[in-house]
């Protein structure tokens, strides 16, 4: 018997799986994404503390900063509802991988928002211009 490869989503699929170069032309309109997607790489490649996590239609990439936590930053290009789920896949992740704090900036209070329905309880530790840092423990 052969094993054959499933259909490929239809067009109109409410969430299509994107190449990770859609995902960041998508995330960052108006830069490079193949710049920028080179640049991952070459730090995956030569940075045994960064890293790459896919979930959904969002790219995870973050740092490990080796006292259990890590920063992370996200480049996504779900609906807010695939967010919140994706949001959910990395925490589940980070637990299991044993860290305990993820230290990231927003730009958008919407994220802080996904990121509280996503089960997690952002602490807010300063603001910079319209960037907000903050953590969340997991």
């Amino acid at each position: 018997m052969e094993m054959q490869n499933p259909s490929p989503p239809p067009k109109n699929s409410q969430n299509p799986k994107m190449e990770p170069i859609e995902i960041l032309a998508k995330s960052n309109p108006g830069k490079d994404a193949k710049n920028i997607y080179a640049l991952m790489s070459h730090s995956v490649d030569n940075d045994p503390n960064f890293r790459v996590m896919r979930a959904n239609n969002t790219l995870f990439t973050y740092y490990n900063l080796k006292d259990g936590s890590i920063e992370a930053h996200m480049d996504t290009a779900d609906n807010p509802k695939q967010v919140v789920d994706s949001l959910k896949q990395f925490g589940q992740a980070c637990k299991k991988a044993g860290f305990k704090t993820i230290k990231f900036q927003a730009n958008n209070p919407q994220i802080i928002k996904a990121i509280q329905m996503a089960g997690f309880n952002p602490q807010m530790s300063g603001i910079q211009g319209q960037s907000m840092q903050a953590s969340v423990e997991v």
